[in-house]
């Protein structure tokens, strides 16, 4: 299996800690520079499933219409992606992950990513819970640290200042003050009016963030990574 590297930039941080990555998760590394190439955006499910690729990796300028423009390529996607941008200043080691928890069932999807990045980088895991009224963000956080007790992993849990709605946006935010280096985040189901008019949640962590961005479609066929 493979790990693609869409390089829009050239960062020679980026491309190290990728290639850190590749090497952790043992995989082979496959890198394309969109601008020099003949790759097609539009076909990136297809050119994933004929190379192998199950994670993939962007690097882009921190710009609205850039960054929506490959989230809306993405979205077809059945595997996890992650966003690097030129404003991230944050690019270390993975060694804390931060997981916000909604009160949407697909955010257990979460689970198998962190139990593989756990296995293979060791990092620690921190939950950041919904601040909902209702019982089901508390449910799904329930359901992940049961699965990761599984594995022995045991994160710590807080509670959000936000709910379920403004949650990613307050991960992004706050994610400093939880020491994280990388956000896991689930992407928007749909696109409602808020999300067209002022943004999809995904698009403004992305923007927002100090660390890089992973990211999981709330799709029920998610490839199973391979160890």
């Amino acid at each position: 299996m493979k790990i693609l590297y869409l390089n829009y930039l050239d960062i020679a941080e980026h491309r190290d800690w990728i290639k850190q990555l590749t090497t952790q998760l043992n995989r082979d590394f496959l890198e394309v520079e969109p601008a020099n190439s003949k790759f097609n955006l539009s076909e990136l499910d297809n050119y994933c499933d004929e190379n192998e690729v199950d994670m993939l990796f962007v690097s882009c300028r921190n710009d609205r219409s850039t960054v929506q423009h490959i989230l809306d390529n993405c979205r077809t996607l059945r595997l996890p992606y992650c966003f690097l941008t030129d404003t991230m200043r944050h690019i270390r080691p993975l060694e804390h992950i931060l997981l916000p928890v909604s009160m949407l069932e697909e955010e257990i999807h979460k689970t198998e990513l962190t139990q593989h990045l756990v296995r293979f980088t060791g990092t620690q895991v921190t939950i950041l819970q919904a601040n909902d009224y209702g019982s089901h963000a508390k449910r799904n956080v329930e359901k992940i640290l049961t699965s990761l007790s599984q594995r022995s992993i045991q994160p710590a849990v807080y509670k959000a200042k936000k709910d379920s709605f403004r949650l990613n946006k307050e991960a992004s935010e706050c994610a400093k003050d939880y020491s994280a280096d990388a956000l896991l985040l689930t992407a928007s189901r749909e696109y409602g009016l808020d999300d067209l008019l002022f943004g999809p949640q995904e698009r403004y962590a992305i923007l927002h963030s100090y660390c890089p961005v992973f990211l999981l479609n709330p799709r029920a066929d998610l490839y199973s990574l391979c160890d």
